[in-house]
């Protein structure tokens, strides 16, 4: 796995956390709620959506019905601009959600109907991604935020690729592994899970001699509350930025951390940290001699 290049402040961090014992993970409702609020501090989400409705569709123009799979979708809220891009002008969708979590997919589905296109059909499957087949070939599978979680990256992203035709796209968004991932990192326990970022989903597309298309959206997280009273207002940010139940903290680990997020913050005073999305885009390469119609 990719790692972040020393830094002072971090080195510091490392020194405090290693031997503390690790901090209580996040419940199912509590990561839910923690992440409400971290997206709601950040620009990321609002600039995702419009990347996602603006630069999609014309890589998808030549089919109709186009066919998406999204992995991982959450409750829909980044979805449902692109659904409604692709099916502008009446062109057929067929938008599949593919979201273990039972409430988010019910959210996932209630979304893309309330887009009221006659023109989109969604469906949503709860489940892993793994156990998944589409039945078709696909146009577009996308991975936003969700490849962190997967136990094997490169089975995943085979998986993934064997869905799409060729001429298709496999887009991946995952955070690169800078200061802010490089906190999570060390705090979460992440379930004895190893994390992937952005460097190594880019690295197994290379591995893969895939043609990537790459560009940084450059978000910022609030972070002035987490700042200020990290037990109170800023609590739930401050849990999901770590990974964890930051009340578990010692004095002494809390107030580290809260020196590093000082340390990365922006010069100018505003209490916000960049919030950087890597995109990677491949267009599925068709076999020799295929004309691209």
């Amino acid at each position: 796995m990719t790692t972040l290049r020393t830094s002072l402040p971090l080195d510091r961090l490392r020194d405090e956390v290693s031997g503390a014992p690790p901090l209580p993970a996040l419940s199912g409702e509590r990561y839910a709620l923690t992440h409400d609020a971290y997206e709601a501090a950040s620009d990321q989400r609002p600039r995702l959506q419009d990347w996602l409705a603006r630069e999609l569709p014309p890589l998808l123009a030549e089919h109709d019905p186009v066919r998406v799979v999204g992995v991982g979708v959450g409750d829909g809220s980044v979805d449902a601009p692109l659904a409604a891009a692709l099916a502008a002008g009446g062109r057929r969708v067929r938008y599949t959600g593919v979201e273990p979590h039972p409430p988010s997919a019910v959210g996932f589905a209630g979304r893309l109907a309330a887009i009221g296109a006659d023109a989109l059909t969604p469906s949503v499957v709860i489940g892993d991604f793994a156990d998944h087949d589409a039945g078709h070939p696909a146009d577009l599978v996308h991975f936003v935020h969700s490849l962190y979680y997967v136990n094997d990256l490169g089975a995943a992203l085979d998986h993934a690729l064997t869905m799409v035709r060729p001429g298709g796209l496999l887009v991946a968004a995952t955070a690169p592994l800078e200061p802010l991932c490089a906190l999570m990192e060390l705090l979460c326990s992440w379930d004895g899970h190893r994390p992937w970022f952005a460097e190594d989903v880019r690295d197994e597309l290379d591995l893969r001699g895939l043609d990537v298309h790459a560009e940084t959206l450059v978000g910022h997280l609030d972070i002035s509350d987490v700042l200020a009273d990290p037990c109170g207002r800023g609590e739930a940010v401050f849990d999901f930025l770590v990974g964890a139940r930051t009340a578990a903290m010692t004095t002494v680990l809390r107030r580290a951390v809260l020196a590093y997020l000082s340390e990365v913050a922006l010069p100018d005073g505003s209490g916000k940290v960049p919030h950087p999305l890597d995109i990677m885009i491949v267009r599925v390469p068709r076999p020799a001699g295929t004309a691209s119609s």
